[in-house]
């Protein structure tokens, strides 16, 4: 049995040198008030009109450091909530927040959960999805019970006409003979209804539009670093953006797909 990493998390071995959140200087940027407020705005639309909201037990998957499980704790006290998550710096923040005292939190991979089969009535995954490898549907499909609920936010691959987008897409455009394509780039929406391998009754499953409004395009740029978006895009942090900067603020829109399904 592996040891006690920190309160309540459990190591695994596996080689993260790859996982952008593989050192504590990127966990702590990431772990800002502006990305609390940005990931718990999600969250917020990913769990609303789930009524009665299931009880029990409930996993995190992909936690980070606990933003979303603070809300989960908070807005739903009937279930006894766990966190999981391949990166260890980012559980270590999550950690010694005194919201997630009660809170189990364990290191392992969505393709690999160390969860006995039908352990949990819900799982939430919050903007998490699009860094799963291809094995993790298997794996939350066996660690659901008979009749649980998963709930995904994931980011979609899809175009959009704010200033902000357009200009980063101006921007990135240079890197293009780079480009290849990447599970973490996002999905589309009729993807989504298949996330598990097996029988799914679909409750809800639409897309919405998160806008935010940065001051500039370097508060844009390291937002964007911070959440591991442009790794998530091109495997680097934007393979060295640069060029004209506007001067005046940027809107930039996030299209997000939402699913409430449950398992048959």
């Amino acid at each position: 049995m592996p040891g006690v990493l920190v309160r309540g998390i459990v190591p695994f071995e596996r080689d993260v040198s790859a996982v952008p959140w593989s050192d504590g200087e990127r966990a702590r940027r990431y772990d800002s008030d502006d990305n609390r407020h940005f990931y718990g705005t999600l969250l917020s639309r990913l769990v609303a009109g789930v009524v009665p909201f299931p009880r029990g037990r409930g996993l995190d998957l992909g936690c980070g450091s606990g933003f979303a499980t603070e809300k989960l704790v908070q807005a739903f006290p009937g279930v006894a909530w766990e966190g999981v998550d391949v990166s260890s710096p980012m559980l270590a923040r999550a950690a010694v927040k005194p919201t997630l005292a009660d809170v189990s939190l364990r290191h392992a991979a969505a393709e690999a959960l160390p969860y006995a089969t039908g352990s949990f009535d819900v799982v939430v995954s919050n903007f998490s999805w699009h860094w799963f490898g291809a094995g993790a549907g298997n794996e939350v499909l066996r660690v659901l019970r008979p009749g649980g609920w998963l709930l995904v936010s994931a980011p979609l691959r899809q175009f959009s006409h704010a200033d902000g987008n357009r200009w980063l897409a101006r921007r990135l455009h240079g890197c293009r003979r780079d480009f290849r394509r990447l599970g973490s780039q996002g999905m589309r929406i009729e993807e989504m209804a298949n996330l598990l391998p097996g029988n799914m009754r679909i409750h809800r499953l639409e897309s919405a539009v998160i806008e935010e409004r940065f001051p500039d395009a370097a508060a844009l740029l390291a937002t964007l670093e911070s959440r591991g978006s442009l790794y998530a895009i091109f495997g680097t942090d934007g393979c060295g953006v640069s060029g004209e900067v506007p001067a005046v603020g940027l809107p930039f829109e996030w299209h997000v797909g939402l699913l409430h399904a449950q398992v048959n």
